[in-house]
């Protein structure tokens, strides 16, 4: 009977890294009020900010596409962070820095936020929304990916029959960066302002 109860128990025990990647992501702070209603200006909901993980505030340092938390001694930047969930959960936490729309991973083992609706995407939504930035994914309720480690998109992405891109120019640059191969890039026909935006 020990036994089996130690098996149950090690199956809901997240594996190392994922806790060290949540536990490292749960220093950060919660996100102060005056944030949260920045946000909402911006077009994004509160709950969106929490749902399915949340974004919280943190001190960083940006080394190009990675950072390291400023730990004790290191002022560092301020950022949002976000957790990067793939197909196996919580693999990497990535930092934003909005003002310089700065983003990079700390680990380096994602790909993008969103990653896990590659592969499991949305049966409600015409192909795979792609964004240029965590602002339009935010607001579009994370429904999407925002690409952050550009190099691995050609092979990520190969089997996603079709991606949508913000407008003919965000199209254009995902062609360059698929090099033309691969999914189909269809622009996205919704509404993209945000409130507060002129016409």
């Amino acid at each position: 009977m020990g036994r089996a109860v130690t098996d149950i128990a090690a199956l809901l025990d997240p594996p190392t890294h994922q806790r060290t990647i949540r536990l490292a992501h749960l220093h950060g702070r919660n996100l102060r009020q005056r944030e949260i209603d920045r946000f909402a200006e911006l077009g994004v909901r509160a709950i969106d900010l929490g749902a399915s993980w949340p974004v919280l505030a943190d001190r960083v340092v940006f080394n190009g596409e990675f950072f390291l938390f400023a730990d004790e001694g290191i002022i560092g930047e301020p950022a949002f962070t976000m957790a990067v969930i793939s197909n196996t959960g919580m693999i990497d936490i990535a930092a934003w820095q909005p003002a310089t729309n700065r983003l990079a991973l700390w680990c380096g083992e994602g790909f993008a936020l969103g990653e896990r609706q590659i592969h499991h995407p949305n049966p409600l939504v015409q192909g795979l929304h792609v964004f240029r930035d965590p602002l339009g994914w935010l607001r579009a309720s994370r429904c999407g990916i925002v690409i952050i480690r550009r190099e691995f998109a050609r092979s990520v992405l190969a089997d996603v029959p079709v991606l949508v891109a913000e407008d003919e120019q965000h199209r254009n640059e995902l062609q360059k960066v698929l090099e033309f191969a691969g999914p189909l890039i269809v622009l996205d026909e919704s509404p993209s302002q945000a409130p507060g935006e002129a016409a």
